[in-house]
């Protein structure tokens, strides 16, 4: 009897070492020596290869029969496969951690899988991706020189924007693989177009691309375009990239403007430049903004021309018609515009101190204070020189006129003193004053403002060069002159007891309807005001009675009388009392909206104190009355004179605002409150007939 293993006929039995019985399927040899597992059929032969068992694969050494586990190559058993036996010995499906990897094992096959593997079938909605040697592969992994992004712990493929590291990386949003160079995401819902270098990573800030300089945002990577200053990226400079994202150099037209952008560094030039490098040859300028100017600019402290279609800088005689002047002048070699004498090839011209305008024919050289004359060509003119058909000596060295005294020449007058120099200013000649100018020095006539000469007035001087006074009528307009200064005078005149207003912008007397500080007022073909009350003057106070100081136009002051009596009365108590009470106003309103006009409007009356009295040109009393009717009229009167008095002085038409110097209309109630006194009128008397103050500044400020 055999025990143990034998070979019969070619093939391996095991024998029970105890028993001697043949032994069948699975078999450890360690108690007779062999450190494996092997496999008996049913018929006691050892077997080899393949074999499925009990709906198991496993795998048996073809030389000695031993079980295989781990990963197998079955080339050698006519299969071209990798599997995976676990440690009992069956081959194994689907994912399997062997070692410290992940594997993917063909759930029918059970062939090891490799590359990209969508796990659906396994029950995990992703793709992963195994190498050559079966292993699943995390973070930045190569795959046929493509570069995808696989999730650190799951694996996955990672699609679209990825930040690996400290990078921002693109990965195809169809199939993972890793973007360089340009990239538009919209398509990954962001609208910018982005640069990832060779590596995949996201750039910022400048870049040179192919030779081109590109600028990326610093914070989101966006491509720039258009104008950009650089100082958020360390260079004081700023430059332009156009719609492909390339920094621009040399000369460029941008939405109609020529700009100029350095040829080596693409900085955005200004002021002067010189298109010499660029292939122009001409002088341009560029605004503080980049653009190209044209026609005449200030640069410094300087005039400059420009040409209007090309922008090169012009130099020597120009006519600036073109540019909408009329006159010729002269840039220098360095482009500015000159003034005065000035000699040019061995001429002498004269260009206007002011606006550089070439002389032709007669002229005022302020550099000199003489009269010169000038050719057609602007040459200066020497000894005699026929002018309209008169000759006259000028000075065969200075150009000067030798002539003296009231000099009328070039449709100009001049006087010239004993050494043929103009004398400006404003001159007495005869009893009458004239005016030559201190920029030509010719007499001058019409209006003139006179500040320039040191008065703050405007006169007028007849076409004779005679200063006017008193009331002239001048271009079909009336105006009114000092009769002692000659100063045109503005605003509103009292002639008697009439009103006159002459406009404060031009001087002209006003005729018809005009608002003035937001009173409407009507004046007759003679200028004169049509009141919408009438003024009784029976009680007026003469000449030396009251005060004759001038009060200062700061308030108009409401008063109702106090007791119950009427309009007339009051005023003839204060004109009769006036230097016993010591007390009166400038105007009475009541029995029926009548006014008896006491003080004289803009002096000084004595009703609220000595304050407000210097500060009030006009105070106005309402006459007390039990009728409805005749409350009405008085009222309505009342608000006119208030109104009308306050526009006559620029008073403000708001009641009782502010404290004590806001300028307004004021109650006597409001003097007593903020400057000094006991009264509080008007307002008891004017509520007897339901007038609110809120009413009466309603009223005062649009009429009734």
């Amino acid at each position: 009897m055999q025990y143990g293993l034998n070979k019969i006929d070619g093939y391996t039995y095991l024998f029970d070492k105890s028993s001697g019985a043949v032994q069948t399927g699975f078999q450890s040899l360690a108690p007779y020596g062999q450190n494996k597992t092997v496999y008996f059929a049913s018929n006691g032969q050892m077997q080899y290869g393949q074999k499925q068992i009990n709906g198991h694969w496993y795998l048996f050494n073809k030389d000695d029969g031993a079980m295989q586990t781990g990963l197998q190559n079955l080339a050698p058993y006519g299969q071209n496969k990798v599997v995976y036996y676990a440690s009992n010995g069956q081959m194994q499906y689907g994912q399997q951690v062997v070692g410290n990897h992940w594997y993917l094992f063909d759930r029918y096959s059970g062939a090891m899988l490799t590359g990209f593997q969508n796990l659906a079938p396994y029950g995990q909605n992703k793709v992963v991706y195994y190498d050559e040697k079966g292993r699943m592969q995390y973070g930045l992994t190569q795959v046929n020189q493509k570069v995808y992004y696989l999730d650190r712990v799951s694996g996955e493929v990672r699609k679209g924007q990825q930040v690996v590291g400290n990078h921002w990386y693109l990965f195809d949003k169809n199939s993972g693989a890793m973007q360089t160079g340009f990239q538009n995401l919209a398509p990954y819902g962001q609208n910018k177009t982005v640069y990832y270098n060779k590596d995949g990573q996201l750039q910022y800030g400048l870049n040179k691309i192919d030779g081109h300089t590109y600028l990326f945002d610093k914070s989101s990577g966006a491509m720039q375009t258009g104008f950009q200053n650089l100082a958020p990226y360390g260079q004081n400079k700023t430059v332009y990239f156009a719609s492909n994202g390339q920094m621009q150099y040399g000369q460029k037209q941008i939405n109609g403007h020529w700009y100029l952008f350095n040829k080596d560094d693409g900085a955005m030039q200004t002021g002067f430049q010189d298109l010499t490098p660029y292939g122009q040859n001409k002088v341009v300028y560029y605004a503080s903004n980049g653009q190209m100017q044209y026609g005449q600019q200030v640069v410094g402290n300087h005039w400059y021309l420009f040409d209007r279609y090309s922008g090169a800088m012009l130099t020597g005689f120009q006519n600036l018609a073109p540019y909408g002047q009329d006159k010729t002048v002269y840039y220098n070699k360095d482009g500015q515009l000159q003034y005065g004498s000035q000699v040019i090839n061995g001429k002498k011209y004269y260009f206007d101190k002011s606006s550089g305008k070439m002389y032709i024919g007669v002229a005022y050289n302020a550099d000199t204070r003489t009269i010169q004359y000038y050719a057609s060509n602007g040459q200066m003119q020497f000894g005699k020189v026929n002018i309209s058909g008169k000759t006259y000596d000028f000075d065969d060295k200075t150009g000067n006129l030798l002539m003296q005294g009231l000099v009328t020449l070039g449709g100009k007058n001049y006087l010239l003193d004993s050494n043929y120099k103009a004398i400006t200013g404003q001159q007495v000649i005869g009893n009458h004053w004239y005016l030559f100018s201190k920029y030509d020095g010719s007499m001058q006539t019409g209006f003139q403002d006179l500040t320039p000469y040191g008065q703050n007035k405007t006169v007028y001087y007849a076409t004779n060069g005679q200063m006017q006074y008193g009331k002239q009528n001048i271009g079909g307009h009336w105006y009114l002159f000092d009769q002692y200064s000659g100063a045109m005078y503005k605003g509103w005149l009292i002639s008697g007891n009439d009103w006159y207003y002459y406009n404060q912008q031009n001087g002209q007397l006003q005729t018809g309807s005009a608002v003035i500080n937001g009173v409407g007022y009507n004046f007759d073909g003679n200028g004169k005001q049509i009141l919408n009350y009438s003024i009784d003057y029976r009680y007026a106070l003469p000449a030396g009675k009251g005060d004759d100081e001038t009060a200062a136009n700061n308030y108009i002051i409401l008063h109702d009388v106090g007791v119950e009596s009427g309009a007339a009365a009051n005023a003839r108590y204060f004109h009769d009392t006036v230097d016993t009470n010591k007390a009166y106003v400038t105007f009475v309103v009541g029995d029926g909206g009548k006014v008896y006009q006491v003080g004289r409007p803009g002096q000084v009356s004595w009703g609220a104190g000595r304050v407000a009295n210097h500060n009030a040109p006009v105070q106005i009393e309402l006459g007390r009355t039990y009728n409805s009717g005749q409350f009405w009229q008085d009222y309505v009167t009342y608000v006119r004179v208030a109104r009308d008095m306050a526009g006559k002085y620029g008073i403000p038409l708001t009641l009782d605002a502010g404290g004590a110097g806001t300028r307004g209309i004021k109650s006597h109630y409001w003097v007593t409150k903020n400057i000094w006194g006991d009264h509080v009128d008007p307002y008891g008397y004017l509520s007897r007939f339901g007038v609110t103050q809120a009413k009466l500044a309603h009223d005062l400020l649009y009429g009734v």
